[in-house]
């Protein structure tokens, strides 16, 4: 019987690892592409100021991108790391992996035209409440209107790849492994005709979807033929096939372990709680005006196993190198984190002149014994003697970058 266990949770884990493989490659690619396009200044002059617009923009930017929740992760931290505030990252995270053109087109075909225009509404909507909502909340970076006087070398499809393929997956693979052997076990302890079986119907089976759906991977592509055949079984109404459209791709675990490590705890909650209220708030109201009819909905969709599989090797040796390189080249990075007299992510450094030119507008600051440095993480640890935090933001901001606290 443990054999069975351990056979069924193998295959668990290794299908949600296929599953996610090439949206996370895709965003890879994607962060690679904006690394040598979008400068700084670019990132900086449309979402990096807190505001309405900034997360508007930020929300409309990610509805339409072909991204699920683990393909967006590269793509918002990228974003983050190169002047977007955390209003507008957020607002990106929360749009992006609900939708997509593809999703959103397989949605006209198994469930109708007006569930297919509901759902991008509803996700710029929801993308633009979590937005405001860490704006008010969480503290606003330290930003700079002054420019850097140094022109930075011209980036090359070089840069893109090795940006994209190993410096990102140095802060995502850890946490990404864990939340694939997390995520393995609610799939292997949820059963796969609970509504069915048990006929779970209006708010306690939206309530019920919302939190099964959490911490569950799936991309908003797959969960339509999923929705379409709970929907068909006759058990599961709209609003909740909806909930399970909206939170399933919108969070897993894997998702929720780089957001707290990149923005902080309280992003967590941030996100959880808008996806979680909006996702049952908006489903209620669909339950009362729309009606999806059983001639809407049509076979599940198969994979491209070949797809998935050289994705999913690609995305391990990815894994596994930046897992390997860490633990041997960066075994003090956690006695350096919990020794630091003050960390900051310094956002917007593109070469060592600017990581030099941080470090010089830090060590000008009182009391300062050492600095170290991360210029692809922007993570930045000081140790000192009666160090004055404000005049070191105010030293870097001084020399044209902006910043944000370590949470």
């Amino acid at each position: 019987m443990n054999i069975e266990i351990l056979i069924k949770y193998w295959y668990g884990i290794s299908s949600l690892f296929l599953e996610m493989a090439p949206y996370l490659i895709l965003g890879f690619l994607i962060s690679g592409l904006l690394y040598i396009v979008v400068s700084k200044e670019t990132i900086a002059n449309n979402l990096g100021k807190p505001g309405v617009l900034s997360v508007i923009k930020a929300a409309i930017f990610g509805v339409p991108m072909p991204l699920c929740s683990c393909g967006v992760i590269p793509v918002a931290a990228s974003l983050y790391k190169r002047g977007a505030s955390k209003g507008a990252t957020l607002s990106f995270l929360i749009s992006t992996p609900q939708t997509g053109v593809d999703s959103i087109l397989i949605t006209y075909g198994m469930l109708g035209p007006l569930f297919a225009m509901t759902r991008p509404v509803i996700a710029l909507i929801t993308g633009v409440i979590g937005g405001l909502f860490t704006e008010k909340i969480i503290s606003e970076d330290y930003s700079t209107s002054i420019k850097t006087n140094h022109k930075h070398p011209k980036k090359t499809l070089k840069d893109a790849i090795v940006y994209a393929f190993i410096t990102l997956p140095q802060d995502i693979a850890m946490p990404l492994m864990k939340g694939v052997l997390l995520a393995g076990l609610v799939t292997i302890l949820v059963p796969e005709n609970f509504f069915h079986d048990y006929g779970i119907t209006g708010w306690s089976a939206m309530m019920l979807m919302a939190f099964v759906s959490i911490p569950m991977y799936i991309c908003a592509t797959a969960s339509v033929p999923i929705a379409a055949g709970l929907i068909l079984s006759g058990n599961l109404e709209p609003g909740a096939a909806f909930v399970f459209l909206m939170a399933g791709p919108a969070t897993n675990i894997a998702t929720i372990s780089v957001i707290r490590k990149t923005l902080g705890t309280k992003i967590v909650y941030i996100y959880l709680g808008t996806i979680f209220t909006c996702a049952i708030f908006f489903g209620a109201i669909i339950n009362k005006f729309i009606i999806i009819y059983p001639n809407f909905i049509a076979h599940q969709m198969n994979h491209n196993n070949w797809l998935h599989i050289l994705s999913g090797l690609l995305l391990l040796a990815v894994c596994l190198y930046a897992v390997l390189n860490k633990f041997f080249n960066n075994n003090v990075v956690d006695e350096i984190d919990n020794k630091a007299d003050v960390a900051l992510i310094v956002k917007g450094m593109t070469c060592n002149h600017c990581k030099q030119t941080v470090a010089e507008a830090i060590n000008a600051c009182d009391g300062i014994q050492d600095v170290t440095i991360n210029l692809e993480s922007g993570q930045t640890f000081i140790y000192g003697k009666k160090i004055n935090k404000q005049q070191i933001i105010t030293s870097i901001n001084n020399v044209g970058f902006s910043i944000g606290e370590i949470a």
